[in-house]
């Protein structure tokens, strides 16, 4: 994206932007981020306001991402504790453990 930068340049990276969003690709976002950070000062006010619009709505994406993941970990959190909870007995193979 040397040169002039043109709308059809912008559009391309904000495409690649979503698409690292939704791949959960976040180093390759944050290169992005930062390649698109270079060009916001030689983009028109209109541009900046649509793009604007955009980061709010991936704003909102990636905070359901991050809802979703937390409820994962507690999911899996949750499982290990009742894995945990079980004792091998050699003589009466798993039992509860109600202590733990």
């Amino acid at each position: 994206m040397e040169g002039r930068i043109n709308e059809a340049d912008i559009v391309k990276l904000e495409e690649e932007i979503d698409q690292a969003i939704e791949a959960e690709d976040f180093q390759k976002l944050n290169e992005l981020l930062d390649a698109r950070e270079k060009l916001l000062p030689t983009l028109s006010v209109e541009m900046l306001k649509d793009i604007q619009k955009r980061d709010q709505q991936r704003k909102e994406a990636l905070e359901l991402k991050m809802k979703e993941f937390k409820e994962s970990a507690e999911q899996m959190e949750s499982g290990k504790k009742y894995m945990n909870s079980y004792i091998q007995n050699e003589d009466k193979g798993n039992i509860i453990n109600r202590l733990g």
